[in-house]
Order: structure tokens, then sequence, then C-alpha cells
């Protein structure tokens, strides 16, 4: 059981999974890492976001630091960049996402996994045994 914890609760799925959503637009679809990348070329919000996000978790990991406070701040920095990309003018475009199955599924993925982390960071955080 607590393999499957450490596998969960890993930031590294949690990283994967962000990458990973699929959005669908009216006429292009792709990864969310895709939306990231091209944004960072013209700064969108989302994508800056999205790359603190990243790095926030990818620091706290490698590093084997216990910033409880830092993967927290990723985790929080990836759940708006994503709201950010939905909620941005002319972002009715990728509202194809919310109506397709598999898009729909890797979004719940997303959510699932980044409620898994939240809930075992804070046990870690206040020191609550699990």
């Amino acid at each position: 059981m607590k393999q499957l914890k450490k596998i969960i609760a890993h930031p590294l799925l949690l990283i994967l999974s962000f990458c990973a959503i699929i959005i669908s637009g009216e006429h292009l679809g792709g990864f969310y890492i895709m939306y990231i990348t091209m944004g960072l070329l013209v700064p969108a919000f989302h994508s800056i976001f999205g790359t603190i996000g990243i790095l926030c978790l990818l620091i706290s990991h490698y590093w084997k630091t216990k910033y409880f406070v830092l993967n927290l701040a990723g985790i929080m920095c990836m759940i708006l960049s994503l709201f950010r990309f939905f909620l941005q003018p002319n972002g009715s475009y990728n509202y194809n996402t919310f109506n397709q199955f598999l898009p729909m599924a890797s979004l719940i993925i997303f959510g699932i996994l980044s409620v898994i982390f939240i809930i075992f960071n804070c046990m870690k955080l206040f020191k609550v045994s699990g």
C-alpha cells in the first residue's frame, strides 16, 4: 500500500499527467505541453505559470528537499495555468475539451492526482501519519 501511495503521489506522475492533458480545439488539438511551449514564445500567462509549476515540482523532487510549500506552490501554479488557459479571451475555442471523452478523462485524471498530491503534501507538512 505504501508503494502505491508513493507512485500515485509522485511529482513526476503529476507533471506527466499535466503535460498529457488533451486539449481539443475547433480545428486543432493536442497535448497541453504543446500549448505551454507555444505560449512561451509570446509570454502567455498560462504558459508562464505552467512552466513555473513544473519547475517547482522538479526542483523540490530532484534536490531531495522537503519543501512541501514548494510542492503546493507548484501544483497551484499548474491549476492556475489551466484555469487561465480556458478562461482567457477567445478561450471558447478550446471548449470542445469538455465535450469529448478522452480530453475530459485526461483532465479528470490530472484533477484526481492533484487532489491526492495536495492531501499527501499537507499530511507531510502537518506531520500526520497515513
